[in-house]
């Protein structure tokens, strides 16, 4: 028998009611499996809408805790469009990451519950156990004009694995209903070759993936970077030869100095896995590049090791070759600043448009529980879009007297914007004469 219960707040208000009559209903004896689907709602994750935390609602982590406790197995099913914290994971039989899956989104979980589909799907990014694990942690959100990613080429998998902090999930993380074995590695000049064994007892899919680490004494670089990929799929007990070719970004790096792509020469290792910590092959390839490795500057300190929650103002300026700091919240605005930053102008119609988007955006999602999108889309374009999103209708000129009313020269930039409005509607009516002769 199948029953369901809400379990929680759709918009996160704490319900100890919702969560009883889930428990009531998992702890029924003629259920055997709890299903229980959590993730993020709309308030939470949205287009234009930046998320604040990585935290799921802590109702839905209640009903999470209270159905562990009740002693039944339990399966997650989890819907959002990027990494949370999971501080129950522990307790739960399986987890199934559906992503952001639409209107079928449903239905293919529950064929991937049943069995009628074998889930194949590997993760495109890391998910760190909490937020405080993210190398940008500690400078985003910027509070500044700028957002400086201080990490350098330490992004994603590159900073967990050369820095060697554990996560929830590696990159490229995925697991099926059968096994799969790897076997057999062999490089040439132009790829890798190895085997791949279906070792389960059913019909599924893998994701063989070729990371190299680069020679000893070189360039500075993560320990590994993903270079090639390949979907395989077997029936139960088959066996199949994958190969990876190599192509023009696999051994090379930019050399600010001689400002052009340089290949160091060398011993570069080879290595196979199912994610970016789960390495199943390797092999060592010698390179014959156009540079020896030259050693990183000392100055870069902690980058050396990949610890870039260290990384001091000097090291990060050895790093960019300049100084970078960024400035403040901006005073002057450019055609690149958002609309919403005109909440800090000198100008009053420019702080006016601002705050009152702003207003009209909190009201609402109080009244709705729901973002207003289209607030929210308005607040965060800049206004060199405009151009763009009004098909021609605003030109290269009327953005500048659009930035001229952000700047408090109110009068002379709508003066501006009105007179480029009449010669652009000109200029595009003689256009579409011209294209009727043509």
């Amino acid at each position: 028998m199948t029953d369901w219960a809400q379990g929680y707040d759709r918009q996160g208000a704490k319900n100890p009611a919702l969560v009883e009559e889930a428990v009531a209903l998992a702890s029924r004896a003629d259920v055997d499996v709890v299903v229980a689907v959590v993730g993020l709602d709309e308030r939470s994750e949205s287009e234009g809408l930046d998320r604040s935390t990585m935290a799921i609602p802590a109702a839905q982590n209640d009903l999470m805790e209270a159905l562990a406790a009740a002693g039944k197995p339990v399966v997650a099913v989890l819907v959002a469009g990027s990494p949370v914290e999971l501080p129950w994971f522990a307790d739960v039989d399986a987890l199934l990451y559906i992503g952001l899956s639409g209107q079928a989104g449903a239905s293919a979980a529950a064929r991937v519950l049943t069995g009628a589909v074998t889930p194949s799907g590997h993760l495109a990014e890391t998910w760190p156990l909490r937020y405080d694990d993210c190398p940008s942690s500690g400078w985003y959100p910027a509070i500044g004009r700028d957002a400086i990613y201080r990490e350098g080429p330490f992004v994603g998998y590159r900073y967990y694995g050369t820095a060697d902090v554990p996560v929830r999930f590696p990159f490229g993380y995925g697991l099926s209903y059968t096994t799969f074995a790897y076997a057999d590695l062999k490089a040439d000049d132009t790829g890798v070759e190895f085997t791949v064994t279906n070792t389960g007892a059913c019909a599924g899919s893998t994701v063989a993936q070729l990371y190299v680490r680069g020679p000893k004494g070189g360039v500075l670089r993560p320990d590994r970077e993903l270079k090639g990929f390949a979907k395989v799929w077997l029936e139960a007990g088959a066996s199949k030869t994958v190969r990876i070719d190599f192509d023009r970004y696999t051994f090379r790096h930019f050399d600010t100095a001689a400002d052009a792509w340089r290949v160091e020469s060398g011993q570069w290792t080879l290595m196979v896995g199912t994610d970016a910590a789960s390495i199943e092959l390797q092999t060592t390839f010698a390179v014959a590049g156009d540079v020896d490795p030259v050693p990183a500057d000392p100055a870069l300190g902690a980058y050396l090791t990949g610890h870039v929650k260290d990384v001091t103002d000097a090291e990060m300026r050895a790093l960019f070759g300049r100084e970078v700091m960024a400035p403040g919240k901006p005073t002057t605005f450019g055609a690149n600043d958002p609309i919403s930053a005109w909440s800090g102008s000198k100008g009053f119609v420019a702080r006016l448009v601002a705050n009152t988007l702003t207003k009209r955006e909190r009201k609402v999602r109080e009244k709705t529980g729901s973002p207003d999108l289209n607030t929210l889309f308005i607040l965060n374009m800049p206004p060199r879009a405009m151009s763009k999103m009004t098909q021609g209708m605003i030109d290269s000129r009327m953005v500048d007297a659009v930035v001229k009313i952000a700047n408090g020269r109110t009068f002379r930039g709508a003066g501006s914007f009105i007179a480029g409005f009449f010669r652009n509607q000109s200029a595009n009516k003689h256009t579409a004469k011209e294209l009727e002769h043509e």
